[in-house]
């Protein structure tokens, strides 16, 4: 739809007025339907954040008491924070509607928590907008806590209006955030430790992707590192379980491994998501960025689980992130005053060196992966004649 500016006049003077709680109801229905269908095209979307106007007027609709309206409102805003630029503008036009929504869908009987989810990871995946919203949590009157965050996201049946998957990218998108992660890693308060099962939740993999992700920018915190890997936490074996298939191992091999993944049932299943696969391996190689960590998880024997992964594994990504940290495992022990490896000061011209073995690499695994199943598929044709 052609929005010119004589169209846009008469959309503000005519609409507008009925896009407040005060209107009537009928009339509020049919101007937040007009707009949730004008969210459907990008010039519809600009035009909506032209100014404040409009996405203050949407955002307060959220509170209308006539559910439908309230719905339509919350759907707006949805497809409108999906644009980075328009999400960070609603987090500064409206600076604690974010917040507030948050707080909202922590209460055990709020409608359209879902949807308020959706909001707000649409916005916190914008690193400016999740330091944001991470102050007005730290801030101490607060009203959220992070404890009640993870409490919620690990409570499967809080709200049965809502499955609040989407909790688990809030969280994940909040972890960016170095106040955040350490309230999750505080040794006192055993937050970290109640997200390790949901690694391997079954039921959604938004939810499992959120803990994953959480988990992951967690491990950047390099003086936790001992910590999240002693018994305490014991973060190793949740990371690696969802990497491991049913192999069988020789008993040397097997005793070495963490418990959790000793003999494990012939038709144990890996992670299906790629993305997360390459998210649990990236928690692995932080980790072993420090020579603690570094020498506990050879010792635990992980490489195993990570050889029988590169040898299953079809998607380039991944594969190239499980060789290099395979490749971390099987190394020499760096020279003395170099084992954290965070704190070695790489060249440039290295780093681009590296990046490009990685582009290589992936090129190589893309070229031999279509081979197989161009090989794969005329066995199939031969078979069939």
């Amino acid at each position: 739809m052609a929005l010119d500016q004589a169209t846009k006049l008469h959309l503000e003077k005519e609409l507008l007025p009925f896009l407040t709680l005060e209107a009537r109801g009928d009339l509020k229905s049919v101007a937040i339907r007009y707009f949730l269908e004008l969210t459907g095209s990008k010039e519809g979307r600009d035009f909506i954040a032209e100014g404040d106007k409009f996405l203050k007027a949407i955002a307060s609709l959220t509170c209308d008491k006539e559910k439908d309206i309230s719905r339509d409102a919350f759907l707006t805003l949805i497809n409108l924070t999906a644009d980075e630029k328009i999400a960070w503008k609603l987090m500064n036009t409206e600076t604690t509607f974010i917040y507030d929504l948050l707080h909202k869908m922590l209460k055990p009987d709020f409608e359209f928590a879902d949807q308020a989810s959706s909001i707000i990871a649409n916005t916190t995946r914008i690193a400016g907008c999740a330091s944001k919203l991470a102050c007005q949590i730290l801030e101490a009157n607060s009203k959220v806590t992070m404890e009640n965050v993870v409490n919620v996201l690990c409570k499967v049946n809080f709200n049965k209006n809502a499955t609040l998957h989407y909790l688990g990218l809030i969280l994940s998108n909040l972890t960016q955030v170095p106040g955040i992660r350490k309230i999750i890693m505080d040794k006192d308060r055993c937050i970290i430790q109640k997200l390790l099962p949901f690694t391997e939740y079954a039921d959604s993999t938004i939810r499992r992707g959120g803990i994953v992700g959480t988990l992951k920018n967690c491990c950047f915190e390099y003086e936790y590192h001992a910590w999240l890997l002693s018994e305490e936490v014991d973060i190793l074996p949740r990371l690696l379980l969802p990497l491991a298939g049913g192999e069988e191992f020789d008993d040397d091999d097997m005793e070495r491994l963490p418990v959790d993944l000793q003999f494990l049932p012939p038709d144990k299943e890996r992670e299906a998501d790629p993305d997360l696969r390459t998210m649990l391996i990236e928690a692995v190689t932080q980790l072993c960025s420090t020579k603690q960590g570094r020498l506990l998880i050879k010792e635990k024997n992980a490489y195993v689980i990570l050889r029988e992964l590169d040898r299953w594994e079809k998607d380039p990504k991944t594969k190239v992130a499980c060789r290099n940290l395979i490749d971390v495992l099987i190394s020499d022990e760096p020279q003395q005053g170099m084992e954290d490896l965070h704190k070695v000061e790489v060249p440039e011209h290295l780093v681009e060196k590296f990046n490009q073995m990685d582009l290589d690499l992936l090129s190589d695994f893309k070229e031999e992966l279509d081979k197989k199943a161009s090989e794969e598929k005329e066995e199939k044709g031969e078979e069939k004649s």
